[in-house]
């Protein structure tokens, strides 16, 4: 059991790794001011655990920092705080029911902006290299502090991300075959209304 349990491991987390370059590849290439690169985390950390979310998290923003620019590998403690709070989210069953999922991405972007903000402030001095600078240098130009320039800049784009990140982990997680799942019934259990699974008994 110890064995098939570390396979599943050594496939989720290539598997996870892939799912955010591929989708920041994506939005690097179109210039969307988004991220969509904690996917593959969130879920490893659900499926797997916060540990391997974590692992997850740390070797996306590895290969990000190689392949596409350095400015990545600061932030993968923001990674860590969007992973273990959409985990969180999950145990209390919040992605029961998909306004629920939708809150919690806001609320994660919401907290996730001011860790980003911290990070850009103080490692980078507001400017990362993300399609956001744009925003934040605009809005030091008005007067604004580093800091808040660089929270308020990531603020709508984060939301929104994060609300669209959970809102897709939701329906991966919802129709992830059964089979390939270790903890099919806990994990699906808090992915089904209440009164369903009453229903169900």
């Amino acid at each position: 059991m110890k064995n098939n349990r570390m396979t599943f491991v050594a496939a989720m987390i290539p598997a996870g790794v892939a799912l955010n370059w591929v989708a920041n590849y994506v939005v690097e290439a179109l210039k969307i001011p988004l991220f969509l690169n904690n996917m593959g985390s969130i879920i490893n950390a659900i499926v797997l655990g916060p540990i391997w979310g974590m692992v997850t998290g740390l070797l996306t923003n590895t290969i990000l920092a190689l392949t596409v620019r350095w400015t990545y590998f600061p932030f993968t403690v923001v990674g860590w705080v969007i992973l273990l709070l959409a985990y969180m989210f999950f145990r209390i069953g919040w992605f029961r029911k998909v306004y629920l999922v939708i809150i919690g991405g806001v609320i994660d972007g919401v907290i996730a902006s001011a860790a980003s903000a911290v990070v850009a402030t103080y490692v980078f001095g507001g400017f990362t290299g993300n399609t956001i600078d744009i925003f934040t240098a605009g809005l030091m130009a008005a007067g604004q502090k580093v800091f808040s320039a660089s929270f308020l800049a990531n603020l709508g784009p984060t939301v929104v991300d994060k609300a669209i990140q959970f809102w897709l982990v939701w329906i991966i997680l919802k129709y992830f075959p059964n089979k390939y799942l270790p903890n099919a019934k806990e994990i699906k259990s808090l992915l089904t209304a209440r009164s369903l699974e009453i229903g169900e008994e």
